[in-house]
């Protein structure tokens, strides 16, 4: 098992100091190598375990193991090395910035993370072909389409070496087409050992993953496993 998580609550406050409870006893577990997708309206606690599971945000209760050691348990400088390393995210808004070529975008996270001696034109070159976006490395993004901007948001979230992708509503912002070209990158990298995890209110987007969890208040209510792979 990639992750684990037992029993996991999460409560907020809202503007009036109320309790509004976001995870009420969640457990999940999820393998390397599946493709994740985890539904339900608004509310109902998905980007909350999104960010539990990315260690953006930690649990008042229960536990949460990555590859079984115990993560909760962490101290926060450790917790930033998992996320830095091991994760990688994907967001609606793609958050390239617009006076960056795409290779310096996708540098990026050696700049943050003080490593640009790691950089290497090759391995983003190797990124750029294995989202579709091969010979584009000089571009702007304001020179892209969406779903091209969307893929390099991909890409930018590998370069460190992730094994984790989480996705939170990544196709919210594309048409119908540009969504499926962006959906088929995600399959491609579970068929190469990859995980991805992916947050989505559309139930189209949901069933190109081959597991479906349905959460309701906090809650999962749903847990399906259809094939043994990818919808293609």
């Amino acid at each position: 098992m990639l992750l684990e998580v037992t029993d996991v609550k999460k409560t907020y406050r809202d503007r009036q100091g109320q309790a509004v409870p976001a995870l009420q006893g969640v457990s999940l577990g999820v393998a390397k190598g599946e493709f994740v997708a985890i539904s339900g309206g608004s509310g109902c606690g998905k980007t909350t375990l999104m960010n539990v599971l990315g260690c953006l945000d930690s649990a008042d209760a229960g536990s949460y193991r990555f590859e079984a050691e115990d993560v909760g348990s962490w101290p926060e400088r450790k917790r930033a090395e998992l996320r830095n390393r091991r994760i990688g995210f994907v967001f609606q808004s793609f958050h390239l910035l617009p006076f960056l070529t795409v290779r310096e975008n996708i540098e990026l996270p050696f700049l943050y993370s003080h490593q640009a001696e790691r950089r290497s034109a090759a391995k983003i070159d190797e990124l750029l072909a294995s989202v579709g976006l091969e010979g584009m490395a000089g571009r702007y993004p304001t020179e892209l389409s969406g779903g091209q901007q969307q893929r390099v948001a991909i890409a930018r979230a590998l370069v460190m070496g992730a094994d984790l992708i989480l996705a939170d509503e990544p196709t919210g912002n594309l048409d119908a087409a540009m969504a499926q070209g962006v959906l088929d990158v995600f399959a491609e990298l579970v068929r190469q050992g990859k995980t991805v995890v992916l947050v989505t209110h559309d139930p189209a987007i949901a069933a190109r993953a081959y597991r479906r969890i349905q959460m309701e208040k906090g809650r999962i209510v749903s847990d399906i496993k259809e094939r043994k792979e990818a919808l293609v």
